[in-house]
């Protein structure tokens, strides 16, 4: 038992695992019990969570006497989404003229569907490779000036694995003033060979 407040404790974990979903399977959710082991009554006011993805729900304005229990329910739907998860859900309730919280959390891998992969990877650079974007607006730069942007590929013959490749790009001195297309060459592994792309940045030097 994980005692996370001084009234309401939660019978069971406050952390549990959906384990590996698919998107397209749908919602899941799961009901935590929670019990009041304090001298009170408790009520229940307020439910937020960490994601527009994740629902709670409970039985709002209800009051949880001592030795009592009650459910609340942490729905995720797991559209859009794709990797490594953790959704939590605060449960908000009164005790006297206290407030206090409690949190519980869904967490879980989720199997991305062909259909979102394709539209959060729209650029493909052969049968194994796709990327999340090859055309950057870098807004106005000073001669001089840095900036660094991140460039996700999607590994498809590596089950769909998802790589971060920092890009960075710097005004030389000797760069004119006004509108500038600038392309990047870069290099992609795959697991059958090295890959050559073009990356396009649009950038105001001042």
């Amino acid at each position: 038992m994980d005692t996370l407040t001084q009234w309401l404790v939660v019978i069971g974990t406050a952390v549990v695992s959906l384990g590996t979903i698919h998107e397209a399977d749908g919602i899941k959710e799961h009901s935590f019990w929670l019990r009041n082991e304090g001298n009170d009554s408790v009520r229940l006011v307020q439910g937020y969570t960490s994601c527009g993805c994740t629902t709670i729900g409970f039985d709002k304005n209800a009051v949880v006497a001592p030795g009592d229990s009650t459910s609340v329910v942490l729905t995720f739907n797991p559209q859009g989404k794709g990797g490594d998860f953790e959704e939590t859900g605060t449960l908000v309730y009164r005790v006297s003229d206290k407030t206090q919280r409690i949190a519980l959390s869904l967490t879980g891998n989720c199997i991305t569907s062909e259909e979102t992969l394709l539209r959060q990877f729209p650029i493909r650079i052969n049968d194994d490779l796709r990327m999340s974007a090859n055309h950057y607006d870098l807004g106005i730069m000073h001669k001089g000036e840095t900036k660094q942007r991140g460039i996700v590929v999607l590994h498809r013959d590596e089950g769909n694995r998802q790589e971060y490749i920092p890009v960075t790009f710097s005004v030389g001195k000797d760069m004119e003033t006004g509108i500038h297309h600038v392309s990047q060459t870069l290099k992609v592994r795959s697991l059958k060979q090295e890959v050559t792309t073009t990356i396009i940045y649009d950038v105001l030097v001042k």
